[in-house]
């Protein structure tokens, strides 16, 4: 077993903490599955009271198949998102996985009178590590965003910036800097606050794979977190 680093601690309490406030989008995901799956039992059930219909059988048989792997495949991809873990940088679309992130809280976000507008360019890729780039969106959508006044619209930019790709916030929580990770667990200092757990760690992540994070926040613009990741050679 490894030693336990700094960044381990505050990559555990980050997990924590995410996983916990975005329990509701987890268990509407689980719960959707099982609609399919309790669909296919129900058509299983009629096709059982109908010896005689072997279409409708095989039909059954054949939803009931693939509601049970796509569950399966959604549980799987549950313990991945919560449970970090190592994993071997792939080829990502980025604006397909912020796309993705967004979806999943929109609910949520919604129930608040926020509104996450997402403009995005199409085909920028990057080679990272694909469930840590997910967390530190969704942690970074979730935590600036908790607290802003209903009827705020958060923009969210995918677009190129010279060699990199640049994710942008904007009109979101405001934050003064961001800390490095050691500085978090300081003698004496009070405890992060999730702004500046999740924006330590993703310009940590960023900076160790060729990246970079900004603040913005003047009077001429709306508070805003840059983050700059290196495309992916063609």
């Amino acid at each position: 077993m490894k030693t336990i680093t700094s960044i381990d601690l505050l990559e555990a309490a980050a997990y924590a903490l995410i996983s916990e406030r975005c329990r509701p989008s987890y268990l509407h995901d689980v719960r959707g599955g099982l609609q399919a799956v309790h669909g296919a039992i129900e058509l299983l059930v009629r096709a059982a009271k109908d010896p005689g219909n072997a279409a409708l059988a095989e039909k059954a048989a054949g939803l009931a198949r693939s509601a049970m792997l796509n569950h399966e495949k959604s549980l799987v991809e549950l313990l991945e998102q919560i449970a970090p873990r190592h994993e071997l940088a792939t080829a990502i679309n980025v604006g397909e996985l912020v796309g993705d992130t967004l979806q999943f809280v929109r609910n949520d976000a919604a129930s608040k009178s926020i509104t996450l507008r997402l403009q995005r360019s199409p085909d920028l890729n990057v080679l990272a590590e694909a469930h840590k780039f997910r967390f530190l969106i969704l942690g970074l959508t979730i935590t600036l965003t908790d607290g802003l006044p209903g009827g705020t619209i958060v923009d969210v930019k995918v677009m190129r910036s010279d060699t990199h790709v640049l994710i942008e916030f904007s009109s979101i929580v405001a934050c003064a800097s961001i800390l490095r990770p050691e500085d978090l667990l300081g003698s004496g200092r009070q405890l992060p606050s999730p702004p500046e757990l999740i924006l330590s760690l993703t310009r940590a992540w960023a900076s160790a794979n060729g990246g970079s994070v900004e603040l913005t926040a003047d009077s001429q613009s709306p508070n805003a977190v840059r983050l700059y990741y290196p495309l992916a050679v063609a």
